[in-house]
């Protein structure tokens, strides 16, 4: 028996099929370099971190050298001489550290501050505390 259903399901089914093959000929096309443009576009455009951060407040002895490579960055933050080396990614206003001995950190970007918004391990506690934009080639006061 003919079910007006069951062909709508059949036809919706056929339907992304079609779709899939068609995108994936089309991702088949695109060169390794296109293919990397493509998946950059999709996360959408970073916030530009690059440079040196000065902690506010509670995080006044700290310190965040940032390098940013577009999406991904390295960073070192330093307290009173010690240096801890970190790397993660950007996502328009949001970092995010990988995860180093299970510690993470997320910060987010909002004009000449990085405000900490969450993550695991000790900076984590420091939740709403901010690190800013030096003016200068140092943090000194």
């Amino acid at each position: 028996m003919f079910s007006p259903s069951r062909s709508l399901l059949s036809r919706a089914a056929l339907l992304l099929l079609l779709a899939g093959a068609a995108l994936g000929a089309q991702a088949a096309d695109l060169s390794p370099a296109d293919a990397d443009a493509q998946a950059v576009a999709a996360r959408g455009t970073p916030a530009r971190v690059g440079g040196l951060w000065c902690g506010i407040g509670l995080l006044g002895e700290f310190s965040l050298e940032i390098a940013q490579r577009y999406h991904d960055f390295e960073a070192k933050l330093v307290r009173k001489g010690r240096v801890r080396e970190i790397t993660g990614h950007i996502e328009g206003a949001k970092l995010r550290t990988d995860p180093q001995r299970n510690e993470t950190l997320e910060l987010e970007a909002l004009g000449d501050r990085l405000r900490i918004t969450g993550g695991t391990g000790p900076l984590a506690l420091a939740r709403g505390q901010s690190f800013a934009r030096a003016t200068g080639n140092s943090c000194a006061p």
